[in-house]
């Protein structure tokens, strides 16, 4: 098994994400706020180039603004991409577990866990073909990158079997969105 086991610790449910796509229901929404941000950063820049050159002849050339720019876009981009590509990097290697005291996700070597006394907040979205994504934590955009806890379980099969354990156990109702 992956994940080292607490005294008194017994497995209840194990699986492994049901398919391994990088995106999720939210991250659109993610996207498009990310790209219009980084837009009228942009804007904005070329804005303050625009006056400094103007009125105080700060700039010699336009082609100092657009590297300001292609580094914001640049930077941007990154940004974007990069919960994507750790995503992809440890999604096929992951494995969930539920035990009678804790929540664990092993994305790799090292086991994340979030105890079942401190799971304040269940969600999940449940997908057509029964899979789904559980939130063990409020937050807008859990980290979830090398952090000690876990956050959400990603692409869960049969989610409903999941989610209905964990409130069982937590005492906490799931809440569907």
């Amino acid at each position: 098994m992956g994940v080292d086991l607490l005294p008194e610790e017994h497995v209840l449910w194990q699986g492994e994400p049901a398919k391994h796509s990088v995106f999720l229901r939210p991250d659109l929404t993610w996207i498009r706020f990310s790209l219009k941000f980084h837009a009228v950063l942009i804007l904005l820049v070329v804005v303050v180039a625009a006056a400094a050159h103007g009125w105080a002849d700060y700039l010699g050339s336009w082609s100092d603004v657009f590297g300001v720019c292609t580094g914001f876009a640049v930077l941007g981009l990154l940004g974007i991409a990069e919960p994507f590509v750790w995503r992809y990097q440890t999604l096929r290697r992951t494995t969930y577990y539920v035990t009678d005291q804790r929540v664990v996700s092993v994305p790799g070597r090292r086991a994340r866990s979030a105890p079942l006394t401190e799971i304040g907040y269940l969600a999940f979205t449940e997908e057509p073909g029964g899979s789904g994504h559980i939130r063990l934590d409020s937050r807008v955009m859990p980290d979830g990158y090398g952090n000690g806890t876990v956050a959400e379980l990603i692409h869960v099969p049969d989610v409903h079997e999941v989610v209905t354990l964990i409130s069982t156990l937590t005492g906490q109702p799931a809440n569907r969105r």
